[in-house]
């Protein structure tokens, strides 16, 4: 694969991430505290599901290769992980807007590279660098500050990963005009 068929391919997934951050958000905004209970709920079964596979891929594997312990002891942390979720979902959910936070801040950093590569390239960068870097306050204001009410925290994450869906469809979009 070369590399304008790599680009068109991260392009359209970043599309298509975006507008699904786009309808997350808005399930967030629209759904705080049944979505809340559903993220958690889906954290655990998807903790569960990858100790089961970790330690069935050690357990297939064992005679052939001698047993990859890194397999199983990241199984056995899924399996642990998985437990904690479901038994202390609060604490999880406390901790989702502090997650989700450093996501988008992260997030924002690889935009404003995207934004910064533009101005190499003589694009329009000016206001994919402001979004970009909205994009990381945005990001760590989630991370360092606590809410006190997580619907409203929730509806809060919902607005910044509308606003990251929506950001990240208006760079690319320069960002493929001035890649023609």
């Amino acid at each position: 694969m070369n590399m304008k068929q790599r680009f068109e391919r991260f392009s359209r997934n970043n599309v298509l991430l975006s507008v699904l951050m786009v309808a997350l958000g808005l399930l967030l905004i629209i759904w705080p505290g049944k979505t809340l209970e559903w993220a958690a709920k889906i954290l655990g079964v998807a903790f569960m599901l990858g100790a089961v596979i970790c330690c069935f891929s050690w357990f297939r594997d064992r005679h052939i290769h001698g047993g990859d312990y890194t397999t199983l002891a990241i199984g056995i942390l899924c399996l642990v992980a998985g437990i904690v979720v479901f038994a202390a979902p609060h604490g999880v959910i406390t901790l989702l807007p502090k997650i989700v936070g450093v996501a988008i801040a992260v997030n924002g950093v690889l935009n404003l590279a995207q934004a910064l590569d533009l101005r190499k390239h003589g694009g329009s960068w000016l206001g994919p660098v402001i979004m970009a870097a909205l994009t990381v306050v945005a990001g760590l204001f989630l991370a360092f500050f606590s809410f006190g009410a997580m619907k409203a925290a929730v509806m809060v994450i919902g607005g910044v990963i509308v606003y990251n869906g929506v950001s990240n469809l208006l760079i690319e979009s320069k960002y493929r005009k001035a890649g023609r």
